[in-house]
This record gives structure tokens, sequence and C-alpha cells, in this order.
């Protein structure tokens, strides 16, 4: 399974890259239907040719999805197998290693956003970002509580709320699993339908059709461990890309597009666990190394875009965003090695200090 687990690794890696690219295109360029489609002329033949290359990291939402996937299969992969006993579960630890994975880099976060929001008020004399800052947003932001209004300009903090939702809700669903094993299928399907039928739960909210989601990979964890026969079929589920495309982008049907996307997200990671040795498969394992400080780059990356824009507009002449691509495409090389050492400083003690545990 460790070869296998490279090649998560490498998706992980790679999905944390795609969500840069897309929140750096979406930041520091002109729309397409503000740039190129309304003033052609101020494109070179090459600045053409990049917008159309990065249109095609427009799926930013896409990759968090696999985030969550990939999440579920392995926080339950070692207590999946039949054999296991809800009694040699040791909660202290679980959560214990939980807060050590999480909490060093949404606190480096906490100062990141700060320092650049603090940077755009006074280079730029733009107040709005430091109003986002108060005692009750730090405490909900902090607790990680789903549904709650951000403290700062950090974005990509929603999806962290989640996940943590999630690990505090993962020993309730596998001690229920030990008790009946539909329990939390039943759970999980009872927090969907709320959700999709207009009942949202406070401090909740879109968590609980996203914990279906995670679940997914959950799913495919017991069965890898379980049914190997079954396991086989699971990337089947690929052909829902079929009807991806044909679900409506609105409000309404996310938990839809999410579900959908999910079921593609668990049908390829099976591909690539069964096929290790596919030409695809080495390439991911290939990308491992990038996966080893993904959760920095998520969580780390925005805030400093935000303050490449508001630097952006502040000098520009015309006050405006550049029609080129040459910002985004040199802001995400700035940005990695920036977010690389500061994984190297931070998040890399913790978790070799982790293992330890």
């Amino acid at each position: 399974m460790k070869n296998n687990l490279k090649v998560l690794d490498g998706l992980r890696g790679l999905s944390a890259i795609y969500v840069l690219i897309h929140h750096a295109r979406l930041t520091l360029t002109q729309p397409y239907f503000n740039g190129l489609s309304k003033h052609p002329e101020q494109y070179q033949w090459y600045d053409k040719l990049m917008v159309y290359f990065f249109s095609l990291f427009k799926f930013g939402h896409e990759a968090v999805i696999i985030f969550f996937v990939l999440s579920g299969f392995l926080i339950h992969f070692r207590y999946a197998g039949a054999q296991y006993s809800f009694s040699e579960f040791k909660l202290k630890q679980y959560l214990k290693k939980r807060i050590i994975r999480i909490y060093p880099t949404l606190i480096v976060s906490f100062i990141v956003c700060f320092l650049t929001d603090y940077i755009i008020r006074i280079t730029t004399g733009d107040s709005y970002p430091l109003s986002q800052y108060s005692l009750s947003r730090f405490l909900f932001n902090f607790f990680l509580v789903p549904e709650s209004p951000l403290w700062g300009s950090n974005y990509p903090v929603w999806s962290l709320k989640h996940e943590w939702f999630f690990y505090l809700m993962y020993p309730l669903l596998l001690w229920s699993y030990h008790q009946q094993r539909i329990m939390p299928l039943l759970l999980s399907i009872a927090l969907f339908a709320a959700y999709l039928f207009g009942y949202k739960i406070d401090y909740i909210g879109a968590a609980a059709y996203t914990l279906s989601i995670w679940l997914l990979g959950a799913v495919m964890a017991t069965v890898y461990h379980q049914n190997e026969r079954l396991f086989n079929y699971i990337p089947i589920l690929i052909v829902f890309c079929v009807a991806y495309p044909f679900i409506a982008r609105i409000n309404s049907n996310y938990p839809w597009l999410d579900l959908c996307f999910g079921l593609i997200t668990t049908g390829f990671i099976a591909l690539m666990i069964k096929r290790n040795k596919s030409l695809l498969a080495k390439a991911l394992s290939s990308l491992a190394w990038l996966g080893t400080f993904s959760y920095s780059l998520y969580l780390l990356h925005f805030p400093i875009l935000l303050l490449f824009k508001a630097l952006a507009i502040h000098y520009a002449k015309n006050k405006e965003l550049p029609y080129h691509l040459w910002y985004v495409t040199g802001s995400i090389m700035i940005i990695i090695p920036i977010v690389y050492l500061i994984y190297y400083y931070t998040d890399r003690i913790a978790l070799n200090y982790k293992k330890r545990i």
C-alpha cells in the first residue's frame, strides 16, 4: 500500500497546485468577459494562448472535493479492517493527531493573513480587509466552526472547517458502524436530505452534505480491506463523468454536483490504486513531494495572492488589473517556494512529531 499512498500524495499535491493556479487566474488578471472577450486588442497572440491555457484551471471547487474523498479514505484506512474492534479506538490519541495535523498551519495562516491584510491597509489605504477582524470571528475560525464568517480574507479556510467537522463526527460514525453497519449511511443520507430540502443546521450548514462526500472515501477504504472483488468494480464510478457536465451549476444543485464529482473521484482513486503500475499512476507518484506540503500550500496561498492583487492595482497607472497573465505566472513561481519554506519550519516539524505518537 505504500506505493499506492505515493499516488494519493501526488494527487493531493496536484490538486493543491490546481487550486493555487485557479485562484491566481481569478485574482491577478482581467476576467475573460471583461478582458479578452471585450478588449481583444489588449492581448498579444501569446497572451491569448495563456488565457485559453489558464481557462483549464476553472474547476477549483472540484479540487476541494478530491481533498474530501482522499481525507475520508486515509483517515478511515487504519480502522477499516474486518478484524478491527472499536474497543481499540483511542479517542485521545486520535484527537491529538488531528490537532497536530491541523492547527500549526492554521495558526500560521492566521498570522500570514493578518500581515498581508495589514500591508494592504498601509500600502493602499484599503481598510476593508481589516474590517473582517473581530474576537467573535477569530473564535469561530479558531475552533473551525462551519458556516461561520471568515476572520480576515483567507477564503480557503471554509473547506478546513468542513474537514474539522468530519474529524469530530468520525468517532461517532465509527462507533455506530460497529453497532450497526448501515447507521453511518443512514445518518449521512439524513443530513444530505435535510440540506437538500432547505433545512440548514446552524453552524453546520453545507458540511451536512459534504460529510457524505467524505464518507465515499471511508467506504472505499472499507471495501479495499474487506472485499477485494468489489473494490475492482469501484472504478466504474468514473462513468458519472457523462452526467456531470449536464448538472446545472446553480447553488441549489451543488449537493448533487459535489456528490457526482465525489463519485467520479472515488472511481479514479480506486483505479489508481488498482493500476498503480500504469503511466498515469507513476506520474502521480512522481509528484508525491508536492503532497508533503499540499496542506500548507492550500491554506497559505490565498492571502499572498490578495496582497499581490492589491499591489498590482495600486501601482498600475490605470488602477486596474492587467490584461496579460504574467502576474499569474510569476505569483505561482513565487508562492510555491515561499510556502515550502514556511512548511519546512512549521508543518514539517509538527508532522514529524505526529509520527511519534
